[in-house]
């Protein structure tokens, strides 16, 4: 009887030992994107996403899939094509414009099975319009200015996936989406 409850109580103790002392998502996140970039440098990578978010939003906005394919994954692609496909199945078209992008900032570090995630979020200014086939107008309008609200989900790309003569780790939006509009003219 006493072993039994010795064991319960270590078993106890042990578990409160693991909870309290156990590495976090975002510090594993942190420490695998590290063993894979011993250079990386987060700001380095915030300034990187900074300067990528005008020509990703504008090639995603026209269905440029050339321009996606070099930072994008797979699933966005297919989603980017789909969307249009859509759009052009309503004989509808956006004719929106990315006039500001604020701030990059980095709201959160994961992991994802064996690849880490770096969550950023950000917002936009961009013209909101919306045309028939036609050219006509049908939402929003050439001087319609909407605040959008993101957040990106960066997925540094597997080693494996780099293929051999890789300099150094890819970084690939994985996930994108609106968070939040707000009409601002």
């Amino acid at each position: 009887l006493i072993e039994a409850v010795i064991l319960l109580i270590f078993i106890f103790l042990n578990s409160i030992n693991e909870t309290l002392f156990q590495e976090t998502d975002a510090a594993a996140s942190i420490k695998e994107i590290r063993r894979r970039d011993p250079s990386f440098s987060l700001p380095e990578f915030v300034a990187e996403v900074q300067e990528v978010v005008k020509p990703v939003l504008n090639a995603y906005i026209k269905g440029d899939v050339e321009i996606l394919k070099k930072y994008c994954s797979s699933e966005i692609i297919e989603r980017c094509k789909a969307e249009h496909g859509a759009y052009k199945n309503h004989g509808i078209f956006f004719d929106n414009k990315i006039l500001h992008v604020s701030d990059v900032d980095v709201r959160e570090t994961k992991m994802m099975g064996t690849s880490p995630i770096i969550i950023v979020g950000f917002q936009t200014q961009q013209i909101y319009c919306v045309r028939d086939r036609n050219g006509a107008i049908t939402e929003g309008g050439a001087d319609t200015i909407h605040t959008v609200y993101y957040a990106w989900a960066m997925q540094q790309v597997d080693p494996e996936e780099l293929g051999e003569g890789a300099i150094y780790p890819i970084w690939r939006l994985r996930e994108m989406q609106q968070i939040g509009v707000q009409a601002l003219i």
